[in-house]
């Protein structure tokens, strides 16, 4: 690791957060679960890990649209996680990796603007933006609504 830490280190960055996001996963017997704990799992990482989170989530659009080869192979190994175990995923909707890309950007939104202390807020909305390619919006809605009561 470089002497700034996980905030200098992409792939250092990645695999914490990816074993954390595993783990939370693996604690759970069904998918949706599964899906929503990793999902608050990745968040609190980012809560913990601003200037981290930062490096992983900062440009996504461009180095999404670029190709860069770490940042979209973190997509790729996210949206596998997200799909493993998964019911089938509604074709209108966006994919897997189309979901990982979309919540990247919406958590560093929080990031850039400084508000990595309030990304928990926006965690029932991710798991719903998760979960909804493969269970449908009422079924999403409830399971981000319970886990936002729990």
């Amino acid at each position: 690791m470089t002497p700034g830490g996980l905030a200098d280190d992409f792939e250092a960055a990645r695999r914490i957060l990816e074993r954390q996001v595993r783990e939370a996963c693996a604690g759970h017997e069904g998918w949706v679960e599964g899906t929503v704990a990793g999902v608050y799992a990745a968040l609190e990482f980012v809560a913990c890990n601003p200037a981290a989170a930062r490096v992983l989530t900062e440009r996504a659009a461009e180095r999404w649209k670029g190709q860069e080869p770490r940042f979209t192979a973190m997509v790729d190994r996210f949206a596998a996680l997200l799909e493993r175990g998964a019911p089938p995923a509604n074709p209108r909707l966006p994919d897997p990796r189309g979901v990982v890309l979309c919540i990247v950007k919406l958590v560093n939104l929080r990031v850039e603007t400084g508000r990595s202390d309030e990304v928990m807020e926006s965690a029932p909305d991710l798991a719903f933006l998760a979960l909804m390619p493969f269970v449908g919006f009422s079924r999403a809605q409830e399971c981000s609504q319970l886990t936002a009561a729990a």
